[in-house]
């Protein structure tokens, strides 16, 4: 008999606490089985290790890895590249300078030693060789120059990457003068633009430098023209270039396409030992900013510093820096030409950036002066170093000219735009593209 106390429902839960409690049980004895047995607590898998059999069902072996839920940090951009171009004014070795080169033969090297750091410091620096090297070995001097290769290799020396070899005087010593020249700056390891060789160099008249910045190359094409020949005929119709705006941004143009990032434009044109750009120099140089394809023009022949000014126009509507004139680098013009300036010379240089996007800014433009102590062997002073009383021994000039060339250099030159800061070199030096 059943007793009075039992209920069948108590049984029936009794028997569903016994099966929920072997459920468990089975459950326990695989978590332990999968885990690990015994007292110790389970450890969770590896990350790296496959999933348990069963735990993801749909995953299989066969199946490809899920990406990771937090994407790999980005590679970093690439770095803008900063980097300065520089130019002086003429070279021009009057038969005086050269007489006081060693032998004569024109190693100006002791000369020019004064301006050398300055050059050294810009990454690429480009001068503005008014002569041509005589074909037959015989120096000489105006009206119809000649000069020899040691002028050349002393420029090397001194940091000259190469030249803006257009000029007034370009054609003195004819087409053979012109080759003379270029093969001159070429055995040196220099560049050249504004004169050529052939016809079918005249065909790319620009010159291309690489410079290698940031883990990339940096292109820079130079372009070069003058305003005439002084009468004289190219007879050739293609060996000295001369000034046309048109010219100048079809080509510019041209050496983008070949890959260059930056264009330089030199020309020589203006009125000599003008204190300021006459109207010819100012109308040209807002025709070339207008064409919006020259990134920065420095500009030759006035043999007096002019100052300089940032131009509406330039590629991209950003503005084109122009430099009127950076007067004479080396020569023996003096105060006889009817102002001292024709005595002091400038060195400029502008700051370019160029973005990991390709995008070129001439972000400034700088000057700083220098002038030549005639009786003191020709040799090129730092004006303003001069002007702070550090005067170098042997140096001929007072201290009151060296006051009277201060005080006109700095009161005809941009004083927002003068630097005593020596440039240093971003990188390497550049190479030099042959041209043919």
């Amino acid at each position: 008999m059943r007793s009075p106390y039992h209920r069948p429902g108590r049984v029936l839960a009794a028997g569903r606490r016994r099966t929920v409690l072997l459920l468990a049980a089975t459950l326990l004895a695989l978590t332990l089985t999968v885990y690990g047995s015994g007292a110790q607590q389970a450890e969770p898998p590896a990350a790296s290790s496959p999933p348990p059999a069963g735990v993801l069902a749909a995953t299989s072996p066969s199946a490809p890895a899920e990406p990771a839920s937090d994407p790999s940090p980005s590679q970093a951009p690439s770095p803008d590249v900063h980097l300065t171009i520089g130019y002086a004014g003429d070279v021009l070795p009057h038969m005086p300078v050269m007489d006081d080169t060693p032998g004569g033969q024109g190693d100006i090297s002791g000369m020019i030693a004064g301006e050398q750091p300055w050059v050294a410091g810009v990454d690429l620096a480009l001068c503005g060789m008014e002569v041509p090297i005589a074909p037959d070995g015989v120096a000489s001097g105006y009206p119809m120059f000649g000069t020899l290769p040691p002028v050349v290799q002393a420029l090397k020396g001194s940091g000259w990457d190469g030249c803006a070899t257009a000029s007034n005087h370009a054609y003195d010593q004819g087409l053979a003068g012109v080759v003379a020249t270029a093969d001159t700056l070429v055995a040196n390891g220099m560049g050249f633009a504004g004169t050529n060789r052939s016809q079918v160099e005249a065909a790319t008249p620009y010159q291309l430098y690489r410079l290698e910045r940031e883990g990339r190359t940096v292109t820079v094409a130079q372009l070069s023209s003058t305003y005439s020949l002084n009468g004289l005929v190219d007879e050739t119709g293609w060996a000295v270039q001369i000034n046309s705006v048109e010219w100048a941004a079809a080509q510019a143009r041209a050496a983008r396409d070949a890959g260059a990032d930056v264009v330089v434009l030199h020309s020589q044109i203006g009125e000599e030992y003008t204190r300021d750009p006459v109207q010819s120099q100012t109308d040209y140089a807002n025709a070339i900013a207008a064409t919006g394809e020259i990134d920065v023009l420095f500009s030759a022949h006035p043999h007096v510093p002019q100052t300089n000014e940032l131009l509406p126009g330039g590629p991209g509507g950003r503005g084109m820096w122009v430099s009127y004139s950076a007067g004479n680098y080396l020569s023996n013009q003096s105060e006889a030409q009817g102002t001292v300036m024709a005595c002091i010379g400038v060195f400029v240089w502008v700051d370019v950036t160029v973005t990991a996007q390709g995008q070129v800014s001439v972000d400034a433009l700088h000057w700083h002066p220098f002038t030549v102590d005639l009786d003191g062997g020709h040799r090129v002073l730092d004006l303003a170093a001069l002007a702070r009383g550090e005067v170098p021994a042997g140096t001929t000039l007072s201290a009151e000219e060296i006051a009277y060339r201060w005080q006109t250099v700095t009161e005809i030159m941009n004083p927002q735009t003068y630097s005593d800061t020596v440039p240093a070199p971003t990188g390497s030096e550049p190479t030099v593209v042959p041209r043919s």
